[in-house]
């Protein structure tokens, strides 16, 4: 893997669109060439290791993907987050560790999809005006969602 040296009000910036705990900079620096184009930004089938929780970039995928393909764009949270955790369970994307039960009395997956969205909301993506419970892709959330391919089963 390469290694790069970055001036350091670059890496501020990075710092400032990174979700702190969750992105390097790679992650950033890749999310910004896919929203521009330059990468295409596909998931790859993966078969979890039982005890490793999902990074919230599969799940932000997948909630533009789902939005777009199975709900025309617009759609009430609950019925969004169980397509998703349907689709990713069937894609091999969901373990044990995503199925396990937070403070809240919903599972790690059905969390991280709630801010997921609150990622793609703060990008644009997803509405900041739509009703209360339903999450609606923007028209750039719509652009980056016809990027996106949909990975094949794991096997």
């Amino acid at each position: 893997m390469p290694t790069i040296r970055l001036d350091e009000d670059v890496f501020e910036g990075l710092q400032k669109l990174a979700q702190p705990f969750v992105d390097s900079p790679s992650m950033v620096i890749r999310r910004l060439l896919e929203e521009r184009g330059v990468l295409r930004a596909a998931l790859k089938p993966r078969k979890p290791a039982p005890d490793a929780l999902t990074p919230q970039t599969t799940y932000e995928k997948y909630l533009l993907l789902v939005l777009l393909r199975e709900f025309n764009s617009s759609g009430h949270k609950r019925d969004v987050t169980h397509a998703i955790v349907k689709r990713m369970m069937k894609d091999g994307y969901i373990n044990a560790s995503d199925q396990e039960l937070v403070s809240t009395g919903e599972t790690k997956a059905e969390n991280t999809i709630t801010w997921a969205r609150n990622a793609l909301k703060s990008r644009g993506h997803i509405s900041r005006v739509s009703p209360r419970g339903i999450w609606e892709l923007t028209a750039e959330g719509r652009e980056a969602a016809a990027k996106l391919v949909m990975p094949k089963p794991a096997p």
